[in-house]
This record gives C-alpha cells, structure tokens and sequence, in this order.
C-alpha cells in the first residue's frame, strides 16, 4: 500500500504548479535587503502629556455706548467686565481689532488667558474686543454697519434709514480712545493699547500713522500703543516701494500698477480723515509713536487665505513676510533719511516658528509683553521672539 501524496489544492480548488512552488520557497529564503521598506510607524501617543485646555466661555457681548451725548452710538463688543458697572480700578484698557467678520470673539479669546493669568493684570486690566458689523448681520439691528470689508481701510459705515449717520471706522476708533481718556470714568487708566492681527491690523497701522488723538491722550498722562501683528499691506508715505532684489527702494511701475501709490496704500488721495495730508509731517510724528510691529516668521505664504492680493499690496512684497520685513527696513530709511536723523519710537520683532496666527502671536513672549507691560510673564510654551535689526 502507497502513502497517499500531500494535496497540491489551493483553497477554490486550483491546483499549485511545481515551478511555482518552488518559486515561492526560493523567495522566502532570500535575504530581505531588496525589499521596500514600509513607512514607520509613529511614536506612541504620550498619555502623559496635557491636553491642552478648550477656552473659556465666551462672554455675552456688550453694547459699548460711544460719541457725544446729542449724536450717541453703540458698538458690539467682549468684554472681561460688566460696562455697566464701575471701572474705577481700571488701569490698562487692550482693545482689540476683528481680523475678519465675526472674529472679534476669538481674538477675545486670543486674549483673555492672557490676563487671567496674571493675578495682577486680572485685577486692572479691561479687554474690549470690538466688532464691526455688517449690513446683513440681523443680530445688530441699529449699529453701525460696513459693507463687507470696507472698514479695514478705514471706509464709512452704509446710509440706512435704522442705523446712525455714516461714520469712518477711524471715527469709530477715535470715539473708543476718547470714551477711554474720561477721568471720571476710568480714574486709574494709565495704558491704552490698541491691538489688531491680519485685516485689523492693516486698519491700525493706518490709524497709528494719521489720527490726531496721540499727542492728546499722552499729554493727559496716559500711553497710547498700538500692536500690529502680521498686516497684510501698509501705508507708505512716499512713492518708493522695494525693489524686488530687495536692493534698496525706488518708485514701482505704474504700468503694472497705476493706483499703487493712491490710499490705502500710498499716500495720494487720503481719506478726509487725515486733517494733515503733508506726507512729511505725518511720518515725523507717526516715528514718535509706540507702535510695536510683530511678524510671524512662518507667515510667508504667498497664496495664505486672506493675503492682500491687489496690485497696490503685490508692490510691497509677495507675502505678509516680506511685506512686512520691507516696510520695516523702509520705516527706518525715512527716519535716517534727513540732515537730522528722527528718533523713532518703533519697536520691530520676529514671532518664531509662528505663521498667520493671531493666538500665537499675542500669546508669544513679545506679544504678551506688548499687551501688558514689558514686566510681563509669558507662559512656559510661548513662542519666543527675535528683534528685527533692519539692514540699510
């Protein structure tokens, strides 16, 4: 009797061929040094580490009550205090800009950890997280209103038969500042900052440069600062712009682009706003002003949701980056320009590792120190901060 043969039937009930047996048992002997490694795997998850925490609860938003008692209007904003009651301990007002529509609550939380941190800053500090609404927001029936983005250059609100007369955003900032200089409301005020990222802070660069309260509000004991934190554009006040060598500044092409040089990017045709349209003058007081410039080092995509894409934005630098790096170079080319060089008041810095992220810029070590004092503690994770030396 014969021992039966091993079966040669694979599952489906085909048969394996000889060659290809042995083919198989030839290849799993060789050594594995040909074989494409696969991708590896990650790193275990740290169960260990913190989660980090959500942000606190966002308050009811308030009806700041602004303008002269004869033509009063209410403005949206967050804030850490109830307006209603009294601020008589207030000694440091942050007011910060929306970067884009219904974006005011997320930089109030942007924010707000950063004082409530501080024992000390929690005490005295009132953030007003201001919004400026537009025509299709049916929540602020009877505030001023902008179409779409027009407030971001400064632009008046709409002409409606149930909102306030028409209004430049400027006017708006103004009435804020002056509503914050009255002693008999807020005694103790010592500092207002002004504090705006991307879109906001292109309406505050332009702010710093030509409103007239500065001098007012320093003269009556209190600081001014505004903290502009990657602008998408700014206002130049003359016809240069930088070469695209980056080797100095000269007038740009008109041909490429002919309003370039016309507001809100240059200094033709201002709006009625700026009292002084004389480009020098403005520029000799806007260098005495506390402006704190912060560039996130890692906000330099050229296609980034947001980026100011037209022809008068493109002539300053293909990213807000650059734009930025630029403006600062040609801030300090004016200052150093004349016979007598202007002391200028402006303070420059890199945001490390940071892109176009409003948190992550006003929570960075500068960021935290430009909002409440440059005896400030910023959190153990936060980003660092490298002054700008602009290169002449």
């Amino acid at each position: 009797m014969s021992l039966a043969r091993p079966s040669r039937r694979l599952v489906g009930g085909s048969r394996l061929p000889k060659v290809a047996a042995g083919s198989l048992a030839l290849a799993l002997s060789l050594p594995t040094a040909n074989v494409v490694a696969q991708t590896p795997l990650p790193p275990p998850y740290n169960y260990d580490e913190p989660l980090p925490k959500p942000p606190s609860p966002l308050p009811d938003w308030q009806a700041l009550i602004l303008g002269s008692t004869r033509q009063s209007y209410r403005m949206p904003v967050y804030a850490n205090r109830n307006l209603a009651d009294g601020l008589k301990d207030i000694r440091r007002v942050i007011v910060v800009l929306p970067s884009a529509r219904r974006k005011a609550g997320q930089h109030y939380q942007d924010i707000a950890p950063l004082v409530t941190r501080d024992p000390d800053r929690k005490a005295d500090t009132l953030i007003l997280a201001l919004e400026f609404p537009t025509s299709i927001d049916a929540s602020f029936t009877g505030f001023p209103a902008w179409r779409k983005a027009s407030w971001e250059t400064g632009g008046e609100s709409v002409q409606s038969a149930d909102r306030p007369a028409p209004m430049s955003a400027f006017q708006v900032l103004d009435d804020i500042v002056l509503r914050l200089t009255d002693r008999q409301e807020l005694p103790a005020l010592t500092d207002i900052v002004l504090a705006a990222h991307g879109s906001g802070a292109q309406l505050l660069q332009r702010y710093a440069v030509l409103n007239d309260l500065d001098g007012m509000v320093r003269r009556h004991g209190s600081g001014l600062r505004y903290v502009v934190a990657n602008a998408p554009s700014y206002l130049y006040l003359t016809d240069e712009r930088p070469r695209r060598n980056r080797a100095g500044y000269a007038p740009y092409e008109r041909g490429i682009c002919p309003t370039y040089n016309q507001y809100p990017y240059g200094p033709q045709q201002l709006p009625p706003y700026a009292q002084d349209p004389a480009s020098a003058s403005l520029y000799v007081r806007y260098a005495a002003r506390d402006v704190v410039y912060l560039l996130g080092s890692a906000d330099n995509n050229p296609e980034g949701r947001g980026l100011d894409k037209h022809c008068g934005a493109m002539a300053q630098g293909a990213t807000r980056l650059s734009r930025g790096q630029d403006y600062l170079r040609y801030d300090h080319l004016l200052a150093n320009r004349g016979n007598q060089p202007i002391k200028l008041m402006h303070v420059q810095q890199h945001v490390m590792k940071v892109g176009h992220d409003a948190a992550g810029m006003f929570r960075s070590e500068c960021g935290t120190r430009a909002l409440l004092g440059d005896d400030a503690q910023a959190a153990d994770r936060a980003a660092t901060c490298e002054t700008i030396t602009p290169l002449p």
